[in-house]
């Protein structure tokens, strides 16, 4: 109905919040691999 008013921002809501999802993802196996290195340091000593 409301074709006229649309600016094309719909289809960038969704790629933006996979592109959120696909950050929080990426930075949580980074935080993964940290705190696994840390606990593997502090337990070899």
């Amino acid at each position: 109905m409301k074709d006229c008013c649309k600016t094309g921002t719909e289809n960038e809501k969704k790629k933006g919040g996979f592109k959120k999802w696909f950050n929080y993802a990426l930075y949580g196996i980074i935080a993964i691999i940290l705190i696994g290195a840390l606990i593997s340091q502090l337990t070899q000593s």
